[in-house]
């Protein structure tokens, strides 16, 4: 039976493999009125809202705090752990915008609610870039993020249960150069390894305004060739939904900036399950954004790397009477 067809509701990629993990070990799905179901093993239950597993077993408080992003920095902030200044808003407060933005250049200008990566524009230094950003950001969205632009790489956590269970480094679409071909023709040849391999998260890279405009920044067009091993960056956003690559890198990350990154998704009460957005700049690293909706498949289909089971570990966390089952 498909998943969509067992809960009588469509859901995400993510939702879905801890969907099929549960249903292997012996959950039982129940389809209920408002395109609701509930997930049931022996005496433990969760009714489950808009699709999103994630957002039911984390606590309500949590997922409202960390929906709120400038209340997260705040409240990371306060309790020692590193992350960005940042502030909210309206659509219709450029000005005023620039002129909280403009002491603490360059910044990152992104939706308040966006997701995917959409609309985030990054190290933006100058007033009519600034400008032109946010108004891009306001034609879809009633309030602008903005926040102090930090160095570093950057990096998908995945939290469930105390534990950090997962890490991608998450790297901006972009080409290598070989010495021959053109930014448009090496795009035309790695969206064709894209069609390939068949990795299902990772994207095509588009030539669009955006990708234009990166290009630009650095000097370059789409006719610009390249030296060999030249890596060239189509995003300033590293999401996979735009074209970047996810790299595993679990095992690559010290113990004590998983401990980190741990002890701070701890100290925001009923949290269980996220990912964490983290910059890391050699020894320094920040927190830039908690996603109570987190991308799992990021660890399952990764474009370079080992695999590892997240949603597996979803499931160890919710029904832990189900781990005996894993291996039937």
């Amino acid at each position: 039976m498909k998943i969509s067809e067992m809960i009588n509701r469509k859901v995400s990629r993510s939702n879905s493999i801890v969907i099929k993990e549960a249903y292997k070990r012996g959950v039982e799905f129940e389809s209920l009125p408002k395109k609701r179901f509930k997930m049931t093993y022996k005496n433990k239950s969760y009714l489950i809202r808009k699709g999103s597993i994630f957002w039911t077993y984390n606590t309500r408080l949590a997922n409202r705090v960390t929906d709120m992003k400038e209340v997260t920095s705040r409240l990371l902030r306060t309790k020692g752990y590193p992350a960005p200044e940042n502030t909210v808003f309206s659509m219709n407060d450029v000005e005023r915008a620039w002129k909280w933005a403009e002491p603490i250049l360059p910044i990152v200008l992104k939706p308040y609610n966006g997701t995917m990566g959409k609309l985030v524009f990054v190290n933006i230094d100058n007033y009519e870039e600034f400008k032109s950003c946010f108004e891009k950001i306001s034609e879809k969205h009633n309030e602008v993020l903005i926040e102090k632009f930090q160095p570093g790489k950057e990096y998908r956590f995945t939290f469930v249960k105390n534990e950090i269970v997962g890490i991608a480094h998450r790297i901006p679409a972009n080409v290598t150069g070989d010495g021959v071909k053109t930014v448009k023709q090496l795009i035309k040849e790695k969206n064709q390894e894209r069609k390939l391999r068949k990795n299902p998260i990772h994207k095509q890279i588009k030539l669009d305004e955006e990708s234009e405009r990166v290009l630009h920044r650095k000097g370059y067009s789409f006719s610009y060739v390249p030296v060999k091993n030249e890596v060239i960056y189509l995003r300033e956003n590293s999401n996979v939904s735009t074209g970047g690559d996810a790299i595993d890198v679990t095992n690559e990350i010290s113990d004590e900036i998983k401990e980190h990154v741990k002890k701070a998704m701890l100290s925001i009460n009923g949290l269980r399950v996220c990912g964490i957005d983290v910059l890391i700049n050699d020894d320094k690293i920040n927190i830039l954004e908690i996603n109570t909706k987190p991308m799992l498949t990021i660890h399952h289909y990764p474009w370079k790397g080992s695999v590892h089971n997240v949603a597996g570990k979803v499931v160890d966390a919710m029904f832990p009477e189900t781990i005996k089952n894993e291996s039937k």
